[in-house]
Protein backbone atom coordinates (compact mmCIF):
# COMPACT_ATOMS: atom_id res chain seq x y z
CA UNK A 1 0.00 0.00 0.00
CA UNK A 2 1.62 3.06 -1.30
CA UNK A 3 1.83 6.17 2.01
CA UNK A 4 2.61 9.58 1.16
CA UNK A 5 5.36 11.46 3.51
CA UNK A 6 7.47 14.27 4.26
CA UNK A 7 10.52 14.35 6.23
CA UNK A 8 14.01 16.30 6.54
CA UNK A 9 17.42 14.57 6.22
CA UNK A 10 20.28 14.68 8.57
CA UNK A 11 21.49 18.13 6.53
CA UNK A 12 18.18 19.96 7.39
CA UNK A 13 17.04 18.93 3.52
CA UNK A 14 13.25 18.44 2.95
CA UNK A 15 12.15 15.80 1.03
CA UNK A 16 8.91 14.46 0.11
CA UNK A 17 8.13 11.44 -1.72
CA UNK A 18 5.99 7.87 -1.86
CA UNK A 19 6.58 4.55 -0.24
CA UNK A 20 4.93 1.08 -1.18
CA UNK A 21 4.79 -1.26 1.86
CA UNK A 22 2.15 -3.11 3.79
CA UNK A 23 1.48 -1.16 6.95
CA UNK A 24 1.99 1.79 8.06
CA UNK A 25 4.74 1.00 10.65
CA UNK A 26 6.98 -0.66 8.43
CA UNK A 27 7.12 2.65 6.10
CA UNK A 28 7.91 4.29 9.47
CA UNK A 29 10.51 1.53 10.45
CA UNK A 30 12.20 2.33 6.57
CA UNK A 31 12.15 5.84 6.67
CA UNK A 32 13.47 6.25 9.90
CA UNK A 33 16.37 3.30 8.66
CA UNK A 34 16.90 5.81 5.77
CA UNK A 35 17.87 8.85 8.00
CA UNK A 36 14.30 10.53 7.25
CA UNK A 37 12.79 12.41 10.12
CA UNK A 38 9.19 12.04 9.46
CA UNK A 39 6.81 14.85 9.54
CA UNK A 40 3.82 13.49 7.74
CA UNK A 41 2.97 9.97 6.66
CA UNK A 42 -0.65 9.49 5.43
CA UNK A 43 -1.96 7.08 2.94
CA UNK A 44 -1.83 7.53 -0.27
CA UNK A 45 -4.58 8.73 -2.30
CA UNK A 46 -4.86 6.38 -5.57
CA UNK A 47 -4.55 8.34 -8.43
CA UNK A 48 -7.54 7.97 -10.77
CA UNK A 49 -6.80 7.38 -14.80
CA UNK A 50 -9.11 9.19 -17.37
CA UNK A 51 -10.71 5.73 -17.94
CA UNK A 52 -11.87 5.38 -14.10
CA UNK A 53 -12.89 9.06 -14.10
CA UNK A 54 -14.82 9.19 -17.91
CA UNK A 55 -15.59 5.59 -18.53
CA UNK A 56 -17.75 6.44 -21.04
CA UNK A 57 -15.69 7.90 -23.49
CA UNK A 58 -12.29 6.33 -22.40
CA UNK A 59 -13.22 3.01 -20.77
CA UNK A 60 -13.85 -0.06 -21.61
CA UNK A 61 -17.36 -0.76 -22.76
CA UNK A 62 -19.97 -2.99 -22.14
CA UNK A 63 -20.02 -4.19 -24.90
CA UNK A 64 -16.29 -4.61 -25.57
CA UNK A 65 -16.73 -6.15 -21.91
CA UNK A 66 -19.03 -8.78 -23.30
CA UNK A 67 -17.04 -9.84 -26.43
CA UNK A 68 -14.05 -10.25 -24.47
CA UNK A 69 -15.79 -12.68 -22.25
CA UNK A 70 -17.16 -14.60 -25.25
CA UNK A 71 -13.83 -14.84 -27.09
CA UNK A 72 -12.40 -15.94 -23.77
CA UNK A 73 -14.88 -18.65 -22.96
CA UNK A 74 -14.57 -19.98 -26.20
CA UNK A 75 -10.72 -20.62 -26.31
CA UNK A 76 -11.02 -22.47 -22.80
CA UNK A 77 -13.69 -24.70 -23.83
CA UNK A 78 -11.18 -25.81 -26.68
CA UNK A 79 -8.24 -26.63 -24.14
CA UNK A 80 -6.42 -23.54 -24.00
CA UNK A 81 -5.13 -22.39 -20.55
CA UNK A 82 -6.25 -19.08 -19.18
CA UNK A 83 -2.86 -17.30 -19.13
CA UNK A 84 -2.34 -18.19 -22.93
CA UNK A 85 -5.59 -17.14 -23.99
CA UNK A 86 -5.42 -14.18 -22.40
CA UNK A 87 -1.90 -13.23 -24.02
CA UNK A 88 -4.04 -14.32 -27.54
CA UNK A 89 -6.64 -12.38 -26.72
CA UNK A 90 -3.50 -9.11 -26.13
CA UNK A 91 -3.41 -9.78 -29.38
CA UNK A 92 -6.30 -9.72 -31.37
CA UNK A 93 -8.63 -7.10 -29.35
CA UNK A 94 -9.23 -3.46 -31.17
CA UNK A 95 -8.80 -0.59 -28.61
CA UNK A 96 -6.06 0.41 -26.53
CA UNK A 97 -8.25 0.17 -23.45
CA UNK A 98 -9.33 -3.59 -23.96
CA UNK A 99 -5.76 -4.33 -24.82
CA UNK A 100 -4.61 -2.94 -21.14
CA UNK A 101 -7.22 -4.59 -19.75
CA UNK A 102 -6.36 -8.17 -20.94
CA UNK A 103 -2.69 -7.40 -20.49
CA UNK A 104 -3.32 -6.52 -16.65
CA UNK A 105 -4.81 -9.49 -16.41
CA UNK A 106 -2.40 -11.76 -18.40
CA UNK A 107 -0.19 -9.85 -15.70
CA UNK A 108 -1.95 -10.96 -12.39
CA UNK A 109 -2.00 -14.52 -13.44
CA UNK A 110 1.45 -14.85 -14.00
CA UNK A 111 1.96 -12.59 -10.57
CA UNK A 112 0.57 -15.66 -9.08
CA UNK A 113 -3.16 -14.17 -8.29
CA UNK A 114 -6.56 -16.52 -9.78
CA UNK A 115 -8.73 -14.96 -11.96
CA UNK A 116 -11.37 -13.57 -9.95
CA UNK A 117 -9.00 -12.14 -8.18
CA UNK A 118 -7.48 -10.16 -10.70
CA UNK A 119 -11.11 -9.45 -11.71
CA UNK A 120 -11.57 -7.56 -8.89
CA UNK A 121 -8.75 -5.22 -9.41
CA UNK A 122 -11.11 -3.55 -12.58
CA UNK A 123 -14.14 -2.54 -9.94
CA UNK A 124 -14.96 0.37 -12.48
CA UNK A 125 -14.90 -2.59 -15.77
CA UNK A 126 -16.69 -5.78 -14.58
CA UNK A 127 -19.88 -5.17 -12.93
CA UNK A 128 -20.13 -6.81 -9.35
CA UNK A 129 -22.71 -9.53 -10.41
CA UNK A 130 -20.14 -10.69 -13.17
CA UNK A 131 -17.33 -10.61 -10.76
CA UNK A 132 -19.60 -13.01 -8.26
CA UNK A 133 -20.44 -15.39 -10.83
CA UNK A 134 -16.80 -15.67 -12.50
CA UNK A 135 -15.84 -16.55 -8.88
CA UNK A 136 -18.09 -18.55 -8.40
CA UNK A 137 -17.51 -20.47 -11.73
CA UNK A 138 -13.74 -20.51 -10.77
CA UNK A 139 -14.30 -22.19 -7.69
CA UNK A 140 -16.22 -25.33 -9.27
CA UNK A 141 -13.92 -25.61 -12.06
CA UNK A 142 -16.29 -24.58 -14.66
CA UNK A 143 -14.85 -21.21 -15.76
CA UNK A 144 -15.99 -21.58 -19.08
CA UNK A 145 -19.67 -21.78 -18.50
CA UNK A 146 -19.70 -19.01 -15.46
CA UNK A 147 -18.40 -16.37 -18.42
CA UNK A 148 -21.38 -17.54 -20.75
CA UNK A 149 -23.50 -16.91 -17.97
CA UNK A 150 -22.02 -13.91 -17.05
CA UNK A 151 -22.37 -12.78 -21.00
CA UNK A 152 -26.00 -14.09 -21.42
CA UNK A 153 -26.88 -11.49 -17.83
CA UNK A 154 -24.90 -8.30 -19.36
CA UNK A 155 -26.42 -9.00 -23.21
CA UNK A 156 -30.09 -9.17 -21.98
CA UNK A 157 -29.46 -6.09 -19.63
CA UNK A 158 -27.85 -3.78 -22.45
CA UNK A 159 -30.54 -5.05 -24.83
CA UNK A 160 -33.52 -3.91 -22.24
CA UNK A 161 -31.27 -0.26 -21.90
CA UNK A 162 -30.85 -0.28 -25.96
CA UNK A 163 -34.62 -0.56 -26.76
CA UNK A 164 -35.68 2.00 -23.59
CA UNK A 165 -33.29 4.28 -25.46
CA UNK A 166 -34.25 3.62 -28.51
CA UNK A 167 -38.16 3.88 -27.80
CA UNK A 168 -37.28 7.45 -26.32
CA UNK A 169 -35.64 8.64 -29.51
CA UNK A 170 -38.29 9.80 -31.22
CA UNK A 171 -40.65 11.86 -28.44
CA UNK A 172 -37.47 13.54 -27.35
CA UNK A 173 -36.03 14.91 -30.55
CA UNK A 174 -40.03 16.05 -31.41
CA UNK A 175 -40.27 17.79 -27.92
CA UNK A 176 -36.48 19.42 -28.20
CA UNK A 177 -37.43 20.75 -31.84
CA UNK A 178 -40.49 21.97 -31.23
CA UNK A 179 -39.36 24.06 -27.97
CA UNK A 180 -36.46 24.81 -29.40
CA UNK A 181 -38.75 26.24 -32.92
CA UNK A 182 -40.99 27.95 -30.35
CA UNK A 183 -38.53 29.61 -28.47
CA UNK A 184 -36.55 30.77 -31.81
CA UNK A 185 -40.18 32.67 -32.94
CA UNK A 186 -40.58 33.92 -29.39
CA UNK A 187 -37.40 35.74 -29.22
CA UNK A 188 -36.55 36.54 -33.01
CA UNK A 189 -38.74 35.99 -35.93
CA UNK A 190 -42.11 37.53 -33.51
CA UNK A 191 -41.15 40.48 -32.03
CA UNK A 192 -40.00 42.98 -35.33
CA UNK A 193 -43.33 41.71 -36.66
CA UNK A 194 -45.56 42.47 -33.61
CA UNK A 195 -44.22 45.60 -33.27
CA UNK A 196 -44.91 46.49 -36.98
CA UNK A 197 -48.49 46.06 -35.80
CA UNK A 198 -48.69 47.87 -32.93
CA UNK A 199 -46.90 50.88 -34.53
CA UNK A 200 -50.16 50.94 -36.91
CA UNK A 201 -52.56 51.52 -34.38
CA UNK A 202 -55.05 49.73 -35.34
CA UNK A 203 -57.24 47.27 -32.82
CA UNK A 204 -55.27 43.77 -31.83
CA UNK A 205 -57.33 40.80 -31.23
CA UNK A 206 -57.23 39.72 -28.09
CA UNK A 207 -54.90 36.30 -29.03
CA UNK A 208 -52.64 38.64 -30.98
CA UNK A 209 -52.56 40.88 -27.56
CA UNK A 210 -51.67 37.85 -26.03
CA UNK A 211 -49.00 36.31 -28.25
CA UNK A 212 -47.36 40.38 -27.83
CA UNK A 213 -47.27 40.00 -24.24
CA UNK A 214 -45.73 36.21 -23.77
CA UNK A 215 -43.06 37.40 -26.49
CA UNK A 216 -42.22 40.96 -24.60
CA UNK A 217 -41.93 38.60 -21.44
CA UNK A 218 -39.45 36.56 -23.31
CA UNK A 219 -37.61 39.05 -25.03
CA UNK A 220 -37.03 41.11 -21.75
CA UNK A 221 -36.25 38.51 -19.32
CA UNK A 222 -34.61 36.02 -21.74
CA UNK A 223 -31.60 36.11 -19.87
CA UNK A 224 -33.19 35.89 -16.20
CA UNK A 225 -35.44 32.95 -17.35
CA UNK A 226 -32.26 31.04 -18.27
CA UNK A 227 -30.17 32.08 -15.08
CA UNK A 228 -33.31 30.91 -13.31
CA UNK A 229 -33.79 27.55 -14.80
CA UNK A 230 -30.11 26.67 -15.02
CA UNK A 231 -30.19 27.80 -11.01
CA UNK A 232 -32.95 25.30 -10.67
CA UNK A 233 -31.42 22.82 -12.93
CA UNK A 234 -28.02 22.62 -10.67
CA UNK A 235 -30.07 22.70 -7.47
CA UNK A 236 -32.52 20.02 -8.51
CA UNK A 237 -29.40 17.85 -9.60
CA UNK A 238 -27.76 18.35 -6.51
CA UNK A 239 -30.75 17.60 -4.12
CA UNK A 240 -31.18 14.46 -5.89
CA UNK A 241 -27.93 13.53 -5.03
CA UNK A 242 -28.06 13.60 -2.01
CA UNK A 243 -29.67 10.12 -0.13
CA UNK A 244 -32.73 11.99 0.90
CA UNK A 245 -33.47 13.68 -2.48
CA UNK A 246 -32.89 10.39 -4.46
CA UNK A 247 -35.44 8.97 -1.96
CA UNK A 248 -38.02 11.31 -2.37
CA UNK A 249 -37.51 11.65 -6.15
CA UNK A 250 -37.60 8.09 -6.43
CA UNK A 251 -40.69 7.43 -4.59
CA UNK A 252 -42.44 10.04 -7.21
CA UNK A 253 -41.55 8.34 -9.76
CA UNK A 254 -43.12 5.75 -8.46
CA UNK A 255 -46.03 7.79 -8.42
CA UNK A 256 -46.51 8.71 -11.68
CA UNK A 257 -49.16 7.19 -13.76
CA UNK A 258 -47.74 5.04 -16.57
CA UNK A 259 -44.23 5.79 -15.78
CA UNK A 260 -44.37 4.64 -12.37
CA UNK A 261 -45.22 0.89 -13.35
CA UNK A 262 -42.48 0.74 -16.16
CA UNK A 263 -39.72 2.20 -13.49
CA UNK A 264 -40.91 -1.00 -11.04
CA UNK A 265 -41.62 -3.63 -13.24
CA UNK A 266 -37.99 -2.87 -14.99
CA UNK A 267 -36.37 -3.01 -11.56
CA UNK A 268 -38.15 -5.95 -10.51
CA UNK A 269 -36.80 -7.61 -13.88
CA UNK A 270 -33.61 -6.68 -13.19
CA UNK A 271 -34.01 -8.00 -9.71
CA UNK A 272 -34.95 -11.06 -11.07
CA UNK A 273 -32.32 -11.56 -13.72
CA UNK A 274 -29.48 -11.13 -11.27
CA UNK A 275 -31.08 -13.69 -8.66
CA UNK A 276 -31.45 -16.47 -11.36
CA UNK A 277 -27.81 -15.97 -12.50
CA UNK A 278 -26.29 -15.68 -8.90
CA UNK A 279 -28.14 -18.46 -7.90
CA UNK A 280 -27.41 -20.66 -10.96
CA UNK A 281 -23.75 -19.78 -10.04
CA UNK A 282 -23.98 -21.56 -7.03
CA UNK A 283 -23.73 -18.21 -4.90
CA UNK A 284 -25.62 -18.56 -1.28
CA UNK A 285 -29.21 -16.85 -1.17
CA UNK A 286 -28.31 -14.09 1.39
CA UNK A 287 -25.20 -13.49 -0.64
CA UNK A 288 -27.54 -12.87 -4.19
CA UNK A 289 -29.87 -10.81 -2.03
CA UNK A 290 -27.15 -8.60 -0.88
CA UNK A 291 -25.76 -8.04 -4.79
CA UNK A 292 -29.45 -7.76 -6.35
CA UNK A 293 -29.97 -4.98 -3.96
CA UNK A 294 -27.54 -3.06 -5.10
CA UNK A 295 -28.48 -3.36 -9.12
CA UNK A 296 -31.62 -1.80 -8.82
CA UNK A 297 -32.15 1.79 -9.60
CA UNK A 298 -34.39 3.02 -7.70
CA UNK A 299 -33.99 3.38 -3.85
CA UNK A 300 -37.15 2.52 -2.57
CA UNK A 301 -37.63 -0.52 -4.24
CA UNK A 302 -33.76 -0.89 -3.13
CA UNK A 303 -33.87 -0.69 0.59
CA UNK A 304 -37.43 -2.70 0.49
CA UNK A 305 -35.29 -5.55 -1.04
CA UNK A 306 -32.71 -4.73 1.68
CA UNK A 307 -35.37 -5.01 4.57
CA UNK A 308 -36.01 -8.43 2.94
CA UNK A 309 -32.75 -9.05 2.87
CA UNK A 310 -32.60 -8.04 6.40
CA UNK A 311 -35.17 -10.91 7.24
CA UNK A 312 -33.73 -13.22 5.19
CA UNK A 313 -31.07 -13.22 7.38
CA UNK A 314 -32.95 -13.67 10.58
CA UNK A 315 -34.54 -16.92 9.15
CA UNK A 316 -37.78 -15.89 7.50
CA UNK A 317 -39.28 -17.14 3.94
CA UNK A 318 -38.04 -15.26 1.23
CA UNK A 319 -41.50 -14.99 -0.35
CA UNK A 320 -43.71 -14.00 2.75
CA UNK A 321 -41.03 -11.01 3.47
CA UNK A 322 -41.96 -10.06 -0.34
CA UNK A 323 -45.92 -10.58 0.32
CA UNK A 324 -45.43 -8.15 2.99
CA UNK A 325 -44.90 -5.25 0.71
CA UNK A 326 -46.89 -3.77 -1.61
CA UNK A 327 -44.06 -2.59 -3.71
CA UNK A 328 -43.75 -6.47 -5.10
CA UNK A 329 -46.58 -7.80 -7.32
CA UNK A 330 -48.66 -10.69 -5.91
CA UNK A 331 -47.12 -12.58 -9.28
CA UNK A 332 -43.63 -12.15 -8.25
CA UNK A 333 -44.61 -13.17 -4.55
CA UNK A 334 -46.86 -16.68 -5.74
CA UNK A 335 -43.97 -17.28 -8.13
CA UNK A 336 -41.01 -17.17 -5.58
CA UNK A 337 -43.03 -19.25 -3.35
CA UNK A 338 -43.46 -21.94 -5.86
CA UNK A 339 -39.69 -21.73 -6.48
CA UNK A 340 -38.76 -22.15 -2.98
CA UNK A 341 -41.63 -25.13 -2.88
CA UNK A 342 -39.75 -27.04 -5.50
CA UNK A 343 -36.32 -25.64 -5.56
CA UNK A 344 -36.38 -24.38 -8.25
CA UNK A 345 -35.89 -20.32 -7.66
CA UNK A 346 -32.70 -19.90 -9.98
CA UNK A 347 -35.13 -20.86 -12.92
CA UNK A 348 -38.51 -19.32 -11.28
CA UNK A 349 -36.27 -15.89 -11.15
CA UNK A 350 -35.28 -16.15 -14.81
CA UNK A 351 -38.78 -16.15 -16.06
CA UNK A 352 -39.73 -13.63 -13.78
CA UNK A 353 -36.94 -11.48 -15.40
CA UNK A 354 -38.70 -12.49 -19.21
CA UNK A 355 -41.82 -11.89 -18.18
CA UNK A 356 -41.43 -8.73 -17.12
CA UNK A 357 -39.11 -7.60 -19.52
CA UNK A 358 -41.77 -8.28 -21.77
CA UNK A 359 -43.96 -6.46 -20.09
CA UNK A 360 -42.03 -3.19 -19.50
CA UNK A 361 -41.28 -2.96 -23.53
CA UNK A 362 -45.10 -3.32 -24.22
CA UNK A 363 -45.67 -0.50 -21.78
CA UNK A 364 -43.28 1.52 -23.37
CA UNK A 365 -44.64 0.85 -26.74
CA UNK A 366 -47.94 1.64 -25.59
CA UNK A 367 -46.98 5.07 -23.99
CA UNK A 368 -44.93 5.90 -27.28
CA UNK A 369 -47.59 5.38 -29.07
CA UNK A 370 -49.72 7.95 -27.32
CA UNK A 371 -46.79 10.24 -26.39
CA UNK A 372 -46.70 10.35 -30.33
CA UNK A 373 -49.72 12.15 -31.33
CA UNK A 374 -50.18 14.35 -28.23
CA UNK A 375 -47.22 15.28 -29.15
CA UNK A 376 -48.38 16.37 -32.69
CA UNK A 377 -51.62 17.73 -31.14
CA UNK A 378 -49.12 20.40 -29.25
CA UNK A 379 -47.37 21.52 -31.54
CA UNK A 380 -50.41 22.36 -33.62
CA UNK A 381 -52.01 23.88 -30.78
CA UNK A 382 -48.78 25.81 -30.41
CA UNK A 383 -48.28 26.48 -33.75
CA UNK A 384 -52.08 27.20 -34.54
CA UNK A 385 -51.97 30.00 -31.82
CA UNK A 386 -49.10 31.67 -33.32
CA UNK A 387 -50.91 31.51 -37.06
CA UNK A 388 -54.33 32.55 -35.90
CA UNK A 389 -52.58 35.42 -33.76
CA UNK A 390 -50.88 37.07 -36.97
CA UNK A 391 -53.44 36.21 -39.55
CA UNK A 392 -55.80 38.01 -37.35
CA UNK A 393 -54.68 41.66 -37.07
CA UNK A 394 -53.48 41.74 -40.84
CA UNK A 395 -57.63 41.08 -41.39
CA UNK A 396 -58.40 44.20 -39.02
CA UNK A 397 -55.53 46.20 -40.41
CA UNK A 398 -57.34 45.72 -44.14
CA UNK A 399 -60.43 46.79 -42.45
CA UNK A 400 -59.24 49.76 -41.00
CA UNK A 401 -58.00 50.93 -44.26
CA UNK A 402 -60.89 50.33 -45.99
Amino acid sequence: MPYDYVAYTADKRFVRGTIDVVAEGLAEEALQRAGYRILSLKEAKPKRNAEELFPTFFGVKLAEVIAFSRQLATLIEFGISLTQALHLLEKQVAGSAVRRLVAGLAAELEGGSSFSQALYKYPHVFPNIYLQIASAGERGGNLESALRQAVDYLERGLAAKQKIKRAMVYPALVLTMAVGVVALLLTVALPPLLGLFQGLGAELPLATKLLIAITNFFTSYKFHLLGTLLALGILAIWYIRTQSGRMVFDRFILRIPAIGAITSQSNIALFSRTMSALLKSGVPLHQTMEIACQTTGNMVIGQALKDVQAGIVQGHSLSQLMGANKLFPSLLVEMTAVGEQTGTLDSIFGSIADFYDQEVSTKINVLISLLEPALTVFIGVVVGFIALSLIMPIYSIMGSIK
